[in-house]
């Protein structure tokens, strides 16, 4: 590792200066006054991220649930919890390994809050919450010993704000054990290892016995070929490298230890993977050399799954970690050579480790299916470490702030098209992301991810200490002059035509529209006109106001930066840490919120405490955390809409969301005249709480009162029209998003398409709507499924008034004129025939809409 490799935190240009400049230049080490700052800035971040949120949401049913009550029937038999730990009509005797289908230390961390602080979400949490402390603590301790206390504290502060670490430590699902032990057994060995400046032997021995109790603690958490193989042979690997590549240095102690991680890795691996052979023939038999029960995803993941599902799991810090990576390919920058050595030795550990985990991890997935990945220590390391060279001495790189930047909109991206990436750091298989919070959490991230390219950006666009001159007028009014000449004059020569072709556009565009009304200019769409009348003022703007702009606010930022009392890395850092925070405190409580059931048994409580409660597809033990008793619990609709109808007392049914439709028609089937089931709680799109009847004052809360209505629409455009016998056509109208109904439609801005239809006949199939919006050589295909697929046809009542919303926005080429609209259902390349009404391929023509 010279000089002359890769620079990965600069450009090929500061690479250039950093090798002419001397290594003395290295940053003096930080005051005593700003590292106590930093390590409490460290610590109170990391506090409040791994404890703060504990309590906020409920658990998740039934990921969290499962494990939760499989952790208070051990807390009940094995450490001597009260009876109130066992409830009435549910399983309360000692789980088997079986049942547990991973290692008994994360059930007994979870138990041991149970048995000391009651059945309680926040009780089960804090033990794991404890345990992702002391792997942070770890992650400081191996870092500031084999580095410094900056890089400790950064690292720690990148695990403490990494979602896939600070999710599993708040959330009763265990994983989190096993990420810890990773961080401790790594902590415990690479110290005993590669710190040699620690000259007390029986120091070093309690490091190594440190390493010892994290290999142990793996092994009880997710058995041989996780817990014990990746953090052996990632310290093994990395002795065996140095030791290859660096002169004997006769440190025995070292080579006891790295030897000994080496041959426990192998065997680890060796037995681990024999396991894995042999439980696959034999899925119904759990191993603990395996760690994980055989559970082959139906579709085997490819390759890079784990990568997949880290990146955005690891979001933002996932958007910094390629170019930490390759900073950390790079020599270390220190001059004495026994630092260096440490140095070196924790750059190889991090990343031989973490390519380790990958790997496992991978290779595993496609017998046990996705599992959370365990070394995430390891890449928070990696990502101080970089930090901390970068505060020292790396020069500052515009390339590299454009590629995070490109990184965490494309990040931004996936989460904004594909919300269910938003619960990729939960890692659990089957979930799904609730309606009801991905416009708020799209925001949440959209705001969060610019305010972070734009500190990231401003932090690394240059080098601390470099001097740059600021507010210079000669070189805002040099600009102008250089484009002027730029080219021999050809530019500015150009850029004047353009400017008068503009001009005159606009200006004809102008006397047509408002007068001529010439044929070439009236078939425009209206962006074109508007382009058209202003693209001569944005040109302007474009040459001669923007980069003028930029120089300003680039100056702007030398003079913050410049006044702070901080280094450019810290800005960088901050920035991560900050977005971190964001999802820590913001989005990641929000989102447990509306997939706990928590919410809805508050709400219960409120509204009817004393009154009979039922559950239908929700975990019975919700009952129990939350309304404090057994409930009953019914597995289908029928059953449970006959109880909640039983008698003249009022009842309340905590609910499924796909089981929200049945009990819907079926009480609309019931009720005299028919309305919509009473929902009283609907804070989530996923669970919800409902009732047999609203009390006076009470107003349903019900998401289908939209689509299936209490009394005959009156439609902007109405029909009298029939599809198959089994539906008439009332009409049809569009509004804007609010509901406010319009005749005439502008191309960009969003649109919904609302038709009316009236049940005649029970309706067979499950029919999809189609919307044509034709003219001018253009078409707008409306495909979709009815009613977004939420409300099936066959639950639609006779004599029922149904609403099918659809949004639309029309491309900008749709240009003004009158449209002829036409609809239908479909199934496949089958079209529902209409019987009455002007057709055309049974296309019911609907009437026409006039676009501006």
């Amino acid at each position: 590792m010279a000089h002359a490799d890769a620079t990965a935190l600069g450009d090929s240009k500061a690479g250039q200066e950093a090798e002419a400049a001397p290594q003395a230049a290295t940053a003096a080490p930080p005051s005593s006054h700003k590292r106590r700052l930093l390590l409490l800035t460290t610590a109170v971040i990391t506090l409040a991220s791994l404890f703060g949120p504990i309590s906020a949401s409920g658990l998740w049913d039934p990921p969290e649930l499962k494990v939760a009550d499989l952790a208070r029937r051990i807390a009940l038999n094995l450490l001597g919890g009260p009876q109130t730990l066992a409830l009435q009509d549910a399983v309360n005797s000692v789980p088997t390994l079986g049942e547990l289908a991973r290692g008994q230390l994360p059930f007994t961390s979870v138990a041991l809050g149970f048995r000391l602080f009651g059945l309680h979400e926040w009780a089960g949490r804090l033990p794991l919450a404890l345990w992702g402390l002391v792997g942070v603590l770890a992650t400081y301790a191996l870092v500031s010993r084999l580095a410094d206390r900056a890089a400790g504290a950064f690292s720690a502060l990148a695990l403490a704000t990494m979602p896939l670490y600070f999710v599993h430590a708040r959330t009763i699902l265990g994983d989190i054990v096993t990420m810890a032990s990773i961080a401790i057994a790594a902590c415990g060995l690479g110290i005993a290892a590669f710190d040699r400046a620690e000259a007390r032997s029986v120091r070093r021995g309690l490091w190594a016995l440190l390493g010892l109790v994290g290999l142990a603690a793996g092994f009880g958490t997710r058995g041989a070929l996780i817990g014990v193989a990746i953090p052996a042979l990632g310290i093994g690997l990395a002795w065996a490298t140095i030791r290859l590549s660096v002169p004997r240095s006769g440190d025995a102690f070292a080579t006891l230890v790295g030897g000994a991680s080496l041959l426990i890795g192998i065997a680890a691996l060796a037995l681990g993977l024999n396991a894995l052979g042999t439980a696959a023939a034999t899925p119904t038999k759990f191993s603990m050399w395996v760690g994980a029960p055989i559970n082959p995803p139906r579709q085997l993941p490819t390759f890079d799954e784990v990568i997949h599902y880290l990146g955005h799991g690891l979001f933002p810090w996932s958007a910094v970690l390629p170019f930490a990576i390759g900073r950390l390919l790079r020599a270390p920058s220190e001059t004495d050579p026994k630092a260096y050595e440490r140095q070196l030795a924790l750059r190889v550990l991090l990343i031989v480790l973490s390519g380790t985990a990958l790997g496992i991890y991978g290779w595993m997935a496609r017998y046990v299916g996705t599992l959370p990945y365990g070394g995430v220590f390891a890449l928070a390391a990696i990502a101080g470490v970089a930090f901390r060279e970068f505060e020292k001495d790396a020069p500052g790189s515009r390339t590299l702030a454009m590629g995070v930047a490109a990184l965490a909109i494309l990040f931004f991206e996936d989460f904004r098209e594909i919300p269910d990436k938003g619960l990729s750091a939960f890692v659990v298989e089957g979930a799904r992301f609730p309606d009801s919070f991905k416009v708020a959490g799209t925001r949440m991230l959209k705001i969060a991810t610019l305010a972070f390219v734009a500190l990231f950006f401003v932090a690394f666009m240059e080098k601390d200490g470099e001097g740059k001159p600021r507010f210079q007028k000669d070189e805002y009014l040099g600009y102008l002059k250089t484009i002027r000449s730029l080219w021999n004059g050809n530019l500015w020569f150009t850029l004047l035509v353009a400017e008068a072709a503009l001009i005159g556009y606009g200006l004809l565009t102008f006397l047509s529209h408002e007068k001529f009304h010439w044929r070439q200019f009236e078939g425009m769409s209206r962006d074109v006109r508007e382009l058209a009348m202003v693209g001569w003022i944005g040109l302007l703007v474009l040459v001669l106001v923007l980069p003028p702009l930029v120089m300003i606010g680039r100056d702007v930022a030398r003079l913050v930066l410049d006044l702070l009392p901080v280094r450019r890395a810290v800005v960088a850092i901050g920035s991560v840490v900050a977005f971190g925070a964001v999802m820590s405190f913001g989005y990641y409580p929000a989102l447990a919120a509306q997939i706990s059931p928590k919410e809805v048994f508050e709400a219960y409580e409120n509204l009817g405490k004393d009154e009979r409660l039922a559950l239908l597809g929700v975990g019975s033990g919700s009952a129990s955390y939350y309304a404090g008793r057994e409930v009953p619990t019914f597995n289908n609709a029928p059953t449970a809409f006959e109880w909640l109808m039983e008698g003249k007392e009022r009842r309340w049914i905590v609910t499924r969301a796909s089981d929200l439709p049945q009990l819907n028609s079926m009480y609309r089937g019931r009720s005299k005249p028919p309305t919509n089931l009473p929902v009283l709680d609907a804070r989530s799109s996923e669970i919800l709480l409902v009732s047999n009847r609203l009390a006076p004052g009470e107003k349903s809360q019900n998401p289908f009162d939209a689509w299936i209505l209490d009394q005959a629409p009156h439609p902007a455009n109405p029909l009298n029209a029939n599809f198959g016998n089994q539906l008439d056509n009332v009409g049809w109208e569009v509004t804007t998003p609010d509901g406010k109904v319009v005749d005439s439609v502008v191309p960009g801005k969003p649109y919904q398409f609302r038709i009316y239809y009236k049940v005649v006949t029970p309706i067979s199939g499950n029919w999809e709507t189609f919307i044509h919006i034709d003219g001018f050589q253009r078409r707008y295909n409306g495909d979709h499924p009815t009613l977004e697929g939420k409300y099936p046809l066959h639950l639609w009542r006779v004599g029922d008034y149904v609403t099918d919303i659809h949004e639309f926005t029309l491309e900008p080429n749709f240009t003004p004129g009158e449209y002829s609209v036409f609809y239908g259902l479909f199934i496949g390349s089958r079209r529902l025939e209409v019987k009455r009404g002007r057709q055309n391929d049974n296309r019911l023509e609907a009437g026409r809409l006039r676009v501006r």
